[in-house]
């Protein structure tokens, strides 16, 4: 059986032993038409000669095509067979995010061949699929003026008129919202931005997590923080910051100096970036992840495409907005120092606190991630109540959360709250019951 010639969309390979071939050319009609088919089991003719499929076939070329083929397009990949019982393999693919890559080069395809893709060919790849969520941002709401809170919005402008950042001053929230761009055509319905940005109705959701270990197989905290970016942003920051160890060295009966071992200035930055980009039309939400390790910060929309975060932080590319609406706002409230520009301050933070980091376009979003610095002494930074029961316990380590309590002047169940995260972060244990056991300090001041 013959199933025609090969073409440019059309690629036939003998066997799978051909499969990184195949691959080859799956990205190479990518890049040149955006679909394609790919067949195994035919010749360069178009004869059918057969291809042996076990139980896995199907599933070694999806993980092929998974592995080295990026980004992510969609396909289908089903056997076949002929009049005469031949057995051969059909994938059908299409994608509109070229260029693609396979096996970390570039590929075009020319009549039925898979060439290297020249320099300025790839780079007008990589301009077509420049994309922002403009139209996204612009495009009405549900949400209504109603819906944000007057002293909240009156408390940004005036934060950014304070940075000369505004050159007007705050009326109402309708002029405030409308010079922001973020009113929909009926000056009553907030357009998306501005939903996301003001709505009190918790329009975007945080999830933070933080793991025992260096994997996900045991986690010790487990939150989802709905609000608008701001709120979101702030419970971000809070989040790490809380999360992470600190150097303290106490220099006298009340002053402790602390450094904490991610520098907290570049938590920032990345927490921000986070919202500022990400994709909020996505099924995914942007994620916060403290590990033993690391701290990972991941956010939901591509890093620009063909550009790596050194591109802006030696500020030799000019800033791109994927929600320019978004950004415009959190720099005119100061939220953001300077567009683009965040990752010098990053890089220059880590290198003068010694942290390392690494970043990853992943399938879905743009990932960063802190490393925490191992062996070395550090602590875990306590709040204002945990501090106090965790000098209570030093002293006295019979005393119950109850006993505690009335020694402090907090109520029970702040002491309980302060002692379950004291003993989550491996500062104190318990040994014997709770009323005839007793206090063991793991790690003190």
């Amino acid at each position: 059986m013959n199933i025609g010639f090969e073409s440019e969309i059309i690629e036939y390979k003998k066997s799978t032993s051909e499969i990184k071939e195949g691959v080859i050319s799956i990205s190479s009609i990518l890049n040149k038409h955006g679909r394609g088919t790919l067949y195994f089991g035919v010749l360069d003719s178009g004869e059918v000669v057969g291809q042996q499929i076990g139980k896995e076939t199907l599933r070694d070329i999806s993980r092929a095509i998974a592995e080295f083929i990026s980004p992510d397009f969609r396909y289908e990949i089903s056997s076949k067979k002929t009049a005469d019982d031949k057995s051969f393999i059909e994938v059908v693919f299409s994608g509109s995010d070229a260029p693609y890559s396979a096996y970390g080069k570039y590929y075009q395809r020319f009549a039925d061949e898979d060439k290297a893709i020249t320099d300025s060919a790839l780079e007008k790849l990589f301009i077509s699929r420049r994309k922002d969520y403009s139209a996204w941002e612009n495009d009405i709401s549900e949400s209504t003026v109603a819906d944000v809170d007057e002293k909240f919005i009156k408390r940004l402008v005036a934060d950014g008129i304070g940075l000369h950042h505004f050159k007007y001053s705050y009326t109402t929230k309708t002029a405030a919202l409308k010079k922001l761009g973020l009113l929909a055509a009926d000056n009553k319905h907030l357009n998306n931005a501005g939903r996301v940005l003001f709505s009190k109705r918790k329009p975007v959701l945080l999830k933070m997590a933080t793991f025992a270990g260096s994997t996900k197989e045991k986690f010790l905290r487990l939150e989802h923080f709905e609000g608008n970016i701001f709120e979101c942003i702030d419970a971000g920051i809070d989040y790490i910051a809380s999360g992470i160890s600190y150097d303290i060295n106490i220099t006298g009966k009340s002053d402790r100096d602390e450094h904490p071992e991610i520098p907290l200035n570049a938590v920032r930055e990345i927490v921000v970036n986070a919202f500022a980009h990400s994709d909020y039309s996505a099924n995914s939400v942007p994620e916060i992840e403290i590990y033993k390790d690391k701290v990972v910060i991941y956010s939901p929309g591509h890093f620009p495409r063909g550009y790596t975060p050194e591109d802006f932080a030696n500020r030799s590319e000019k800033p791109i907005m994927l929600n320019p609406k978004i950004l415009e706002t959190l720099f005119r409230t100061g939220r953001i120092e300077s567009f683009g520009y965040g990752f010098e301050k990053v890089f220059s933070e880590c290198e003068k606190t010694g942290v390392s980091y690494s970043y990853r376009d992943t399938k879905s979003g743009f990932e960063f991630t802190f490393e925490r610095p191992l062996n070395q002494k550090v602590t875990y930074k306590l709040s204002k109540s945990e501090d106090m029961v965790l000098r209570e316990i030093c002293e006295h380590p019979f005393y119950t959360a109850k006993t505690i309590a009335d020694n402090i002047g907090k109520s029970e169940k702040t002491v309980s709250r302060a002692i379950k995260k004291l003993k989550d972060n491996d500062r104190i244990e318990r040994s014997g019951s709770d009323y005839n056991g007793y206090w063991i300090v793991k790690n003190g001041f």
